[in-house]
């Protein structure tokens, strides 16, 4: 093994450490959309904030799946970022269901 290697090596090592532990961007943008369902769910009742909860799912599993990278929900598979935007579209229509229904 040559010097090269033993570096790439042990770079992996420690970003495969990191990759694991807390983010703090993560953390934040889960705290912004944290943020717009409270507004949201304020305004609108409880529609507003089952729908606004769902727009965030829908949108972070769409993302999730067509970029194949984690989200700030930690979705590792395309799979898991599939039932979350399908969760997430079930959310909207409950919504619209609570709305039509005059909750």
């Amino acid at each position: 093994m040559s010097s090269m290697d033993h570096g790439a090596a042990s770079g992996q090592r420690r970003h495969k450490e990191t990759e694991t532990g807390f983010h703090w961007p993560s953390f934040a943008l889960g705290l912004v959309l944290l943020l717009f369902v409270l507004a949201q769910g304020e305004d609108n009742g409880a529609p507003g904030y089952v729908g606004m909860a769902g727009l965030i799912l829908l949108i972070t599993g769409l993302y999730s799946a067509a970029t194949r990278r984690k989200s700030w929900m930690r979705l590792t598979t395309p799979s898991a970022a599939w039932i979350v935007a399908a969760g997430g579209a079930v959310l909207m229509l409950v919504a619209l269901g609570l709305r039509l229904a005059g909750l």
